[in-house]
């Protein structure tokens, strides 16, 4: 699997993260910002971008919860959840999934 080490002021360079999902539909360098799991005070996700180099690379992060009204605690972290001086990113292509889902059964009557 290969991966790219970016410094945090490269990701921020290229929008990343963004500072909102919508911001994807904004952007040519963006391309998906995609919920991963809910932790305790934020949500993990999944940013997916074209580099400088014109590959394709996914990083995850650490984002604001969207609760409305609801009070769960502070702030996200600054350093979106990341440790140390750069941030590994996992280089991913585009590609259909078959996805097999439990649907509700069409009623015959």
């Amino acid at each position: 699997m290969p991966t790219r080490h970016f410094t945090r002021q490269q990701l921020a360079a290229l929008g990343v993260p963004p500072d909102s999902p919508d911001d994807v539909e904004c952007s040519d360098t963006l391309l998906a910002d995609e919920h991963v799991t809910t932790l305790k005070y934020t949500a993990a996700r999944r940013c997916v971008f074209r580099a400088d180099d014109d590959h394709t690379y996914a990083v995850r992060y650490e984002g604001r919860l969207d609760t409305g009204d609801y009070e769960v605690g502070g702030d996200m972290p600054d350093n979106h959840g990341w440790h140390g001086d750069t941030v590994e990113a996992v280089e991913v292509e585009e590609r259909p999934v078959t996805v097999v889902r439990w649907i509700p059964v069409d009623d015959p009557q």
